[in-house]
């Protein structure tokens, strides 16, 4: 699975400038979600990067970085991070995960989610990929995970976050690893949901970081 971001950008107070050795500046923790910007050119390029192993059936990963646009109101995801990475028909670990935190940081870059493919599934977060986007939620409340389904006929391409508060306290709080089931929310809630504060934009350029 890939690596969730190092460390907590989402609930100390922001200082007036971005920190001097490099990084994103810290953000306040907001009660409403910032709107998130991609591009489908971003998420077919993915695709492109995937498809050997898609062709065999394989899974493969990549993670999302990007900026805040003025006014701290909107995220761009504006780079595909693609690392070192072994995937099986229905997992996929990223490896190196230094090179990953490396990248991100050099640039000022927010990590904003990941992407992955399920090539011979459906479209939906299984038990592992819920573990592996809490990590990214817990950090950051607008991180995403995109999930690419090239085989299914009905839903190609989904993009998810887990519920609040229920699916992520939930998952926060279990400690299984692996496939597994979890329990329903405390709050009635689904454990996930689709993301109602992403919306797909043609004009949010976007470069691909190839550390393979």
């Amino acid at each position: 699975m890939p690596p969730p971001p190092p460390t907590d950008i989402s609930s100390t107070p922001a200082p007036a400038t971005g920190p001097a050795s490099g990084g994103p500046k810290e953000l306040r923790k907001r009660a409403q979600l910032r709107d998130v910007h991609v591009s489908v050119a971003l998420m077919e390029e993915f695709l492109a990067y995937a498809r050997s192993n898609t062709s065999r059936g394989i899974e493969s990963c990549g993670i999302l970085a990007g900026r805040l646009l003025a006014g701290d109101s909107t995220f761009a995801i504006t780079t595909l991070i693609i690392p070192k990475q072994e995937g099986t028909t229905d997992t996929v670990t990223a490896l190196n995960e230094e090179e990953v935190f490396e990248a991100q940081f050099s640039r000022e870059l927010y990590p904003l989610g990941w992407i992955h493919t399920h090539p011979t599934q459906t479209c939906f977060l299984s038990s592992v990929d819920v573990h592996t986007q809490c990590g990214y939620q817990t950090m950051l409340d607008e991180a995403v995970a995109i999930v690419m389904a090239p085989s299914d006929v009905s839903k190609k391409c989904g993009i998810f976050r887990l519920s609040t508060p229920g699916g992520l306290g939930l998952v926060q709080k279990c400690p299984q690893r692996g496939f597994h089931v979890h329990p329903p929310t405390d709050t009635g809630q689904e454990l996930y949901e689709l993301c109602s504060h992403v919306f797909l934009n043609p004009r949010t350029h976007h470069e691909v970081l190839d550390l393979r």
